[in-house]
This record gives structure tokens, C-alpha cells and sequence, in this order.
């Protein structure tokens, strides 16, 4: 049994507070493979006694059964019905309210541009191998 308290993860959204040491190993395992699985990454934070409380589990268990629900409602187009305005889910078709209908379709731009991003990078490491494997073939 660890004489350490349970480290509790609170912070704001996108970066967690973690342990330092736990941090710095999960991080330390990323760069020196290039890779690390996420039965890693829960083992390194069990490692550090990193916990959350049963309440708020249950609470964000439910949240994401919840949003599961929602965004499986889709019309017959296979397109989503229901989007989020913040916590809260809206009916697309039922919504007169202008202001939440374009902070969900920013927030939608907004998303989509990021994953442009991520694709081009990913797009531009297909290159790079592509170009590495051509040549390979050439000179062998």
C-alpha cells in the first residue's frame, strides 16, 4: 500500500494537473518510442496514485452516455439532428435562436479547421515516406 494520498486530477479543460513524475514518464516514454498506448499511460498514473473522486466519475460517465444518445440522432441522411450549444443539446430543426445556431456551426468551423490541420501534417509525412520508400527502390 502506497503511503502517498491519491493524487486527484482537477484543472482546466485540455491540460489536466498531473503528478510532475508522471508527467515527466509518460513523456519521457512518448519521445523515446514515438509512441505510447493509452494501457500505458493508465498504467504510469496508477503508478502514481492518480485517482478521480466515484461521484464525479459517475457523473462524467453519465455525461458521455448521454452525448452518445445525442449524437446518435440522425435524420435519414445520416446527418446529425441534435448538436451541442455548451452543455446543452438543441433539435437543428426546431432552434430559432440565431446566436446559438452560429456558435454551434464556429464551433463546428472551428473543429473541422483543426482537423485540417492535423490532416495536412499527417499528409505531409505520407510524402516524406513516400519519397524515402522511391527512393530506396531506385537505389536498390
Amino acid at each position: 500500500m502506497s503511503n502517498k494520498s491519491p493524487a486527484k486530477v482537477t484543472g482546466p479543460p485540455g491540460r489536466p494537473v498531473l503528478p510532475p513524475q508522471a508527467e515527466a514518464e509518460i513523456l519521457d516514454r512518448l519521445f523515446t518510442n514515438m509512441r505510447i498506448s493509452s494501457g500505458e499511460i493508465a498504467a504510469i498514473l496508477e503508478k502514481y496514485d492518480v485517482c478521480g473522486d466515484v461521484p464525479s466519475l459517475q457523473a462524467s460517465y453519465r455525461k458521455r452516455l448521454g452525448q452518445r444518445l445525442m449524437a446518435s440522432l440522425r435524420d435519414e441522411g445520416g446527418k446529425r439532428e441534435v448538436l451541442a450549444h455548451g452543455s446543452e443539446y438543441v433539435v437543428v430543426q426546431c432552434c430559432n435562436d440565431q446566436q446559438k445556431l452560429k456558435a454551434i456551426r464556429r464551433r463546428i468551423q472551428a473543429q473541422m479547421s483543426g482537423l485540417d490541420e492535423s490532416a495536412a501534417k499527417v499528409q505531409g509525412r505520407i510524402r516524406v515516406l513516400e519519397r524515402l520508400v522511391s527512393r530506396f527502390k531506385r537505389v536498390g
